[in-house]
């Protein structure tokens, strides 16, 4: 008797322990996806570097403005869902968030709108403190000649079919105006070859038009380029322009996809300069731009070994390099889409089968540190630009800017290679000409850590400030003093 219940109260307390773990491991799983599980492995600056602490991520209802926007494109397909991830958009910190109208979604009889799923979206991004921006694009198949449905195709081309993308579109700007107030027209008209420049001209006159009917005010964005095609964007402009329609237009958008984001800035300048010579009021904006974190990944830049940490340094470096040329920059995308052949893994967020978010990647924890710091209060200074005692054959990009209270701030980067590729640390002699610190930080923008620097390491005299030993590497570092980013530090205890 004694051994069976001896027996009996063994069992129930295995069989209590094993609920216990079992129930461990699904409150594990559950907060997964608001842990970054993937954390990098963190750059140690070395000797004369004493750790401070961390970068605390804004919200952003808590950031007036900046620079920044994420894509949040594919929705219209379904293949990413908004109540899935929509708790992380605020938390990172950006301003804005492209999204694609959905024309096929909402309309799938003639003339009834269904807007419930835009209902869903917009007011509660703007209610985060995000801006959408509305690149209204893709065609309508219950409607002859309604244009392509997804990815790099056709624009409607029937008068019926070009009618009820008028009346869609004017019904999308009234009901929305007073939530958005940027619209781009369609995306990647020129990927396949399909639109011609004539056509695309059209259509983007026709669409812009509306748009001013309904939103005076508003502001109408051009192209979405795919790459950087000068040819076909001079032949649009300059049909644009024939037709006295140019001052329709105020931003030119492109899709800039490079394996090393920093080899895309040359022909940059050069769509910089086309612009500029048709209208010196059009800017440019990077308008969809991501890499992915493994390779396979549906869409551009698949064929390499990307991993989480390649995909963080490559998304810093391209929003920074935009940052310093004065383009207001979109990282691509927000969260991984699921398209019907595969994956796009270009998201800041990675996902399940079923489309929920299985945990945020390093690349997410690593624009939060970039929107923490980073936002309108900053003004560029080019004039401050430092002098770097490097190696020969080694690129460096690097850029001052000046906080409010006229505190100096730094980013520094080696650009050779595709991020990760290369990873070492190197160390440099970096001099501000007429730039002064007083208490300067190191901060790893990757990982988000902060570091004093060792009075033994930079000097500050009457003609500026040299650093010496200061460590480098192929993902944006940053230098400044301690001031700038005070309410954004998180001390170590």
């Amino acid at each position: 008797m004694n051994i069976d219940n001896r027996t009996h109260r063994i069992c129930h307390l295995f069989i209590l322990y094993f609920l216990v773990l079992m129930l461990a491991a699904i409150t594990s799983a559950g907060e997964a996806a608001d842990q970054n599980t993937n954390d990098t492995a963190c750059v140690s600056p070395g000797e004369g570097y004493t750790l401070l602490g961390k970068i605390k991520p804004r919200h952003a209802r808590n950031i007036e403005s900046s620079n920044w926007s994420v894509g949040a494109e594919t929705m219209d397909r379904d293949f990413t869902i908004y109540k899935n991830w929509r708790k992380y958009l605020g938390p990172l910190g950006v301003k804005k968030a492209r999204i694609q109208a959905g024309w096929a979604k909402t309309e799938k009889q003639p003339g009834k709108y269904d807007w419930a799923w835009l209902d869903e979206i917009i007011p509660d991004m703007v209610d985060q403190g995000v801006e959408p921006w509305v690149c209204l694009c893709y065609g309508n198949p219950i409607y002859p000649g309604g244009g392509g449905t997804g990815l790099g195709g056709g624009i409607p081309t029937s008068e019926e079919a070009l009618a009820a993308w008028d009346r869609f579109v004017a019904a999308f700007v009234q009901r929305y105006k007073n939530q958005v107030d940027e619209w781009e027209v369609w995306n990647e008209p020129s990927l396949q070859g399909i639109n011609s420049s004539k056509t695309y001209a059209d259509l983007l006159i026709r669409t812009a038009e509306i748009i001013r009917k309904q939103q005076p005010d508003a502001r109408v964005i051009g192209f979405a380029m795919a790459g950087i095609k000068l040819t076909w964007m001079d032949e649009v402009l300059k049909q644009v322009q024939q037709k006295g329609k140019l001052n329709l237009i105020d931003e030119v958008s492109y899709h800039p996809y490079k394996y090393n984001p920093d080899q895309s800035y040359p022909a940059v300048e050069e769509l910089r300069d086309l612009v500029k010579s048709y209208s010196k009021q059009l800017i440019l904006r990077q308008g969809e731009n991501g890499t992915p974190s493994q390779r396979g990944s549906f869409g551009a830049l698949s064929k390499h070994n990307w991993t989480e940490r390649g995909q963080a340094k490559w998304a810093l470096r391209r929003l920074l390099g935009d940052l310093a040329r004065g383009i207001p920059s979109s990282y691509f995308a927000i969260c991984d889409m699921e398209y019907p052949s595969r994956r796009n893994y270009k998201g800041l967020l990675a996902i399940n089968d079923d489309k929920t978010v299985n945990h945020k990647k390093t690349a997410y924890g690593a624009v939060q540190n970039l929107t923490a710091i980073f936002d309108d209060n900053l003004q560029r200074m080019p004039m401050l630009d430092p002098k770097v005692v490097a190696r020969k054959g080694i690129k460096f990009f690097a850029a001052a800017y000046s906080s409010k209270d006229a505190k100096p701030l730094l980013t520094i980067w080696r650009g050779n290679d595709i991020p990760d590729v290369k990873p070492e640390v190197q160390r440099l002699s970096l001099t501000l000409e007429n730039v002064k610190f007083n208490e300067p930080v190191w901060i790893d923008l990757l990982s988000g850590r902060v570091f004093a620097i060792n009075d033994s390491i930079w000097e500050t005299t009457s003609k500026g400030t040299t650093f010496k030993s200061l460590p480098v590497y192929d993902s944006p570092v940053v230098i400044c003093d301690r001031g700038v980013i005070s309410e954004s530090l998180v001390e170590q205890k």
